[in-house]
């Protein structure tokens, strides 16, 4: 199992965004939980990532779920202000009774496919390829 640490990601201007380790998981169904701290000096306008797992339904598998909740604050009067929030959730049943390495290419390939150009144009324009 993964112990929990920092996550540095790239931004849209390609500069690294650290990803603080929060609060580790308790076990199953106990979220493992990341803020973007240097985002904001508001902790409740900060994004914020987790990831759960637990067995799934005859334990076939294991279900990861994860979420990443991004505040969109500005200035207004003075005082700082969120303007909307954007949720984004993924969940995934990743086997437990096949080749360890296939299940970690698919994950690789979906990772891969999200951080795409031509995905990462459709969020920017809020329209899928026509």
């Amino acid at each position: 199992m993964p112990s929990m640490a920092n996550i540095t990601v790239k931004n849209a201007a390609n500069a690294d965004v650290v990803y603080v380790a929060a609060t580790p998981s308790a076990g199953d169904r106990s979220p493992a939980r990341w803020t973007q701290n240097a985002a904001n000096a508001i902790i409740g306008f900060r994004p914020v990532f987790q990831v759960v797992t637990r067995d799934s339904s005859g334990k076939p598998g294991r279900i990861m779920e994860g979420s990443l909740r991004t505040p969109i604050t500005t200035q207004v009067n003075g005082v700082e202000t969120q303007l909307a929030v954007i949720p984004m959730t993924f969940q995934s049943t990743l086997p437990t009774n096949v080749d360890a390495t296939l299940v970690a290419d698919a994950f690789v390939q979906w990772g891969n496919l999200m951080a795409s150009s031509l995905i990462r144009a459709v969020a920017l324009e809020g329209y899928a390829p026509t």
